[in-house]
């Protein structure tokens, strides 16, 4: 699977190398150039209004980007991830700051998932990605809570088995937080549903 990183603006830890060390392709979103940067990490794209932090003097593989625009600057390197034709995107210096730029990157791994790739949101202690309508079987993770939320209205038909609280056929609102801080019972859990949209969350205990 071709894998892209992005590197958003919030400081990122070397812990997370697993994520560089094995991509294709790095993509440096404003201030992620310095993040990147300090962790020898070398981007093959740069990109940004730079309205936050100084803009590199690199040449060649640098957009400048408008300050006035729609798009984040971490949701235009998604897009070009997706131009590219990468089949995961994972974005790091994402979750955090300012909240309105973490709940933004949680919408783009919606767009991810609906446009048939695995994004991925992470930091030292919480991985998340979203899930479309099917059925999925999880690995057991020790020493971690497995979350689920809706991302939409409502997410219907939810069956969930291998973890500690199971459910059966279960509509899922935004107003009630009923998939926070589940664990693993079995080797591997199984997550259903037929409708909607969840967001998939791996926090750290």
């Amino acid at each position: 699977m071709k894998r892209c990183v992005i590197f958003a603006a919030l400081p990122v830890s070397a812990a997370l190398h697993k994520w560089w060390d094995t991509a294709d392709f790095v993509i440096a979103a404003d201030a992620g150039y310095e993040s990147a940067r300090a962790l020898g990490v070398k981007a093959d794209l740069l990109l940004g209004d730079y309205d936050s932090a100084p803009a590199p003097d690199l040449d060649g593989h640098t957009v400048k980007l408008p300050a006035e625009k729609d798009d984040t600057d971490t949701y235009y390197a998604v897009r070009k991830a997706l131009e590219i034709g990468f089949e995961e995107i994972v974005i790091l210096g994402g979750i955090g700051g300012r909240f309105d730029h973490t709940m933004a990157n949680l919408q783009t791994l919606v767009l991810l998932a609906q446009r048939g790739v695995r994004g991925i949101l992470a930091d030292e202690t919480t991985e998340i990605t979203a899930l479309l309508p099917g059925t999925y079987e999880i690995p057991r993770r020790d020493n971690v809570y497995l979350s689920l939320f809706t991302a939409e209205k409502q997410t219907e038909g939810v069956s969930l088995r291998g973890l500690k609280y199971s459910l059966t056929n279960y509509t899922m609102t935004n107003s009630f937080p009923i998939g926070v801080s589940n664990e693993f019972e079995e080797e591997k859990a199984t997550i259903s549903f037929r409708k909607g949209s969840l967001y998939l969350m791996f926090c750290q205990k």
